[in-house]
């Protein structure tokens, strides 16, 4: 398949927030696994970073971000990043939280513009907590989401308060009973997208600025992410990576880009540069400038132990017997994972912009880096 060996320069201020990263840095032994992987079938683009010690010791992009105009991907290509998009509005609800704007354990309709109410358990409440665990009850209703998630049709029409208005409000018109689990352990953990949105809503709602402004604002300009946006609108397109779905009538195609009304959970455009820059600042949040303090940071993830399920939008992997904070995502023409170990302050991205199979590289760049 296609290779790309070049990194773009960066700009000086994300050399800020990379103090461990010289111009083009990358590893070897990553190198080789990467090219190995780009011979695997449906394999368009493959961008990876990885994190050593609080430091980015590599940082790539090989491959094609659009096919038909033969754009070579770089490592400030924006990839849609599917549900890793997650762990940063799990940043943002936490900003929120650390200026004392947002209590975890307070019921969410404080902080919404209409009630979100079970209308199987009425005199329950609601948490930030809960949203944050997807342990709040709210389910997705892939009927209506079908069509937004398979067809893409760019950035969403619907405002997030309209369409979560809609989804949740008993006078909504999508509202529906069943979007709300009835069993009596309702609590127990269920993946919520829709969950997801609505902590975007409420961090609007409390900050007084749409989610994308308030994003941009305490996340991505302070930590010179330049290429990152939840909108198609606010980045250049031909930066944009296309997505690629295969069909046996047609090899690869792009459907186009992805968009839905629920986007705080999933729709974040990013590139490999920005994230790695955002993600080393996380891990080394208690000796650099980053957007949350330590003590906010080990509180979202704290020292792992295998019988937990995970806090707070991560969750819990062991690879080659190394405990990780994880997060994955997948959407049309769109396969993303991210790992973290927090006490040894490692970390490994991989973003494609294809659906392929990412876990086997990801295990093989772990083992190459602290498994051996």
């Amino acid at each position: 398949m296609f290779t790309l060996n070049r990194i773009h320069t960066h700009s000086i201020l994300l050399l800020l927030f990379l103090p461990g990263l010289s111009l083009g840095q990358t590893l070897p032994k990553i190198d080789l696994l990467i090219e190995k992987e780009m011979q695997s079938e449906n394999v368009v683009a493959l961008a990876v970073a990885a994190i050593d010690s609080g430091e980015i010791v590599h940082l790539s992009a090989r491959g094609f971000s659009d096919l038909e105009q033969n754009i070579k991907a770089t490592t400030n290509t924006s990839f849609h990043i599917a549900s890793v998009s997650k762990t940063v509005t799990n940043l943002a609800v936490f900003k929120l939280v650390e200026s004392g704007k947002i209590d975890l354990n307070v019921d969410i309709n404080e902080y919404l513009p209409f009630e979100v109410k079970n209308p199987h358990y009425p005199n329950d409440k609601i948490t930030v907590r809960e949203l944050l665990n997807h342990r709040s009850g709210i389910k997705d209703n892939y009927k209506i989401y079908e069509s937004h998630w398979t067809e893409p049709k760019g950035d969403p029409e619907l405002e997030l308060d309209d369409f979560l208005k809609d989804y949740l409000s008993i006078k909504g018109t999508l509202y529906k009973k069943k979007h709300f689990e009835s069993e009596s352990n309702y609590k127990s953990f269920a993946y919520s997208n829709t969950g997801v949105a609505l902590l975007g809503l409420i961090v609007e709602h409390v900050s007084g600025m749409k989610y994308e402004d308030f994003c941009q604002k305490n996340i991505f300009k302070p930590m010179g992410m330049n290429n990152t946006s939840w909108f198609l609108r606010n980045l250049d397109i031909n930066n944009v990576a296309r997505t690629y779905v295969y069909e046996d009538s047609g090899g690869l195609r792009f459907k186009g880009h992805n968009g839905y009304p629920d986007y705080p959970g999933g729709q974040l455009r990013t590139s490999i540069s920005d994230f790695a820059s955002l993600l080393r600042g996380y891990l080394t949040s208690d000796n650099s400038n980053f957007i949350l303090k330590a003590k906010t940071t080990n509180e979202i993830t704290p020292t792992p132990q295998i019988s937990h399920e995970g806090f707070y939008t991560w969750f819990l992997t062991s690879i080659n017997n190394n405990l990780y904070y994880t997060h994955s995502g997948g959407d049309t023409g769109v396969r993303t994972i991210a790992i973290i170990d927090v006490n040894q302050k490692n970390g490994v991205v991989i973003f494609a912009n294809a659906e392929i199979k990412l876990r086997n590289l990801l295990i093989e760049i772990e083992k190459a880096m602290w498994s051996n």
